[in-house]
């Protein structure tokens, strides 16, 4: 029974997670990119992986994949445990320009057209002092083989902790910044490679945008100078896909928590403002679930009646 189960969740594969450069929506008004969010892919875990190393060959963020197996162990999910593979994203409540960073959901997207969207998971700044900056800038610079001189701030730091950084790190695979860097309009702020990839999908940074190293190497003869970036905090989105509504929701970040009165508030704004200014019937159950077991994975909340019109055309 359980391998009949596991062929037909296999089945259900498509290869939009791994596409990485998908469609842009093709109705007028709708936000989901990716599969159909009614068709759900898996992947069998082998018996030496963890969470973390699915989420690597994916190229998935390591909260994403815990967030979308939240009962699955991250350490030991078991050979043969079906892993989900999130392969549908509504897109950001944002100007479909340039590129868009939700910092709560970790994913960067770039629209090089009308037609196309590509996304990508990244890792974040830490909280405290290192979180990374909200608002709107732009790529003020490209860098291939970049070298790194760490400044005062974090030697400092790396020193408290009994590790001690070279001053001066030469471009090559081993420097901490990769191959690939962006400069942000923001100063001392990069987009850039990592050889931890580890840490994609986490807050572990310094303030900076890490990228796996095979993404940013497709990404960045992609991006000009110049391309706006607008980095913004949703953790609860809206989104049509066709006659359906859907909420795609991720815990807050650490230094701006909410109530669940306030994300509660939050969703409801949304989702009436989703529906052209008027608020649906929704089931509360659902609504409910969706806020406090937040999976990152789009939750279908509301579905349009089908018109008598559209009954007639139908038939």
């Amino acid at each position: 029974m359980k391998r009949a189960l596991l062929s037909c969740l296999l089945a259900l594969t498509n290869t939009a997670a791994s596409a990485l450069t998908l469609p842009a929506p093709d109705r007028p008004g709708d936000s989901l990119i990716g599969s159909p969010p009614h068709q759900v892919k898996y992947v069998p875990a082998k018996y030496e992986d963890t969470l973390i190393d699915i989420a690597v060959e994916h190229r998935l963020g390591q909260d994403e994949i815990v967030l979308a197996n939240p009962h699955v162990d991250r350490w030991l999910p078991g050979a043969g445990t079906p892993v989900r593979i999130p392969t549908s994203f509504i897109l950001p409540n944002a100007p479909r320009k340039g590129i868009v960073i939700n910092l709560p959901e970790m994913r960067i997207y770039y629209y090089p057209d009308a037609n196309t969207v590509v996304t990508y998971a990244i890792g974040i700044g830490r909280e405290n002092n290192w979180k990374t900056p909200l608002g709107r800038t732009q790529i003020a610079g490209k860098m291939e083989n970049p070298s790194w001189t760490p400044p005062p701030s974090i030697i400092a730091e790396h020193l408290a902790e009994g590790d001690v950084l070279e001053p001066y790190y030469p471009p090559g695979p081993d420097n901490p910044l990769g191959l690939f860097a962006f400069r942000l309009g923001i100063p001392g702020y990069l987009i850039h490679s990592t050889t931890k990839t580890n840490g994609i999908g986490m807050r572990v940074s310094h303030g900076c945008i890490r990228m796996y190293p095979a993404d940013i190497e497709q990404f960045f003869p992609m991006v000009r100078t110049g391309t706006q970036v607008n980095i913004v905090n949703q953790s609860i989105k809206l989104g049509w896909y066709h006659d359906t509504l859907y909420m795609e929701v991720y815990p807050e970040l650490e230094e701006m928590p909410a109530t669940y009165e306030q994300r509660l508030h939050t969703a409801l704004n949304l989702i009436e403002q989703a529906n052209g200014g008027q608020m649906p019937v929704i089931k509360g159950s659902v609504l409910k679930l969706a806020l406090e077991k937040a999976t990152g994975i789009p939750v279908a909340i509301f579905e349009r009646p089908v018109s008598t019109t559209a009954q007639t055309q139908a038939q």
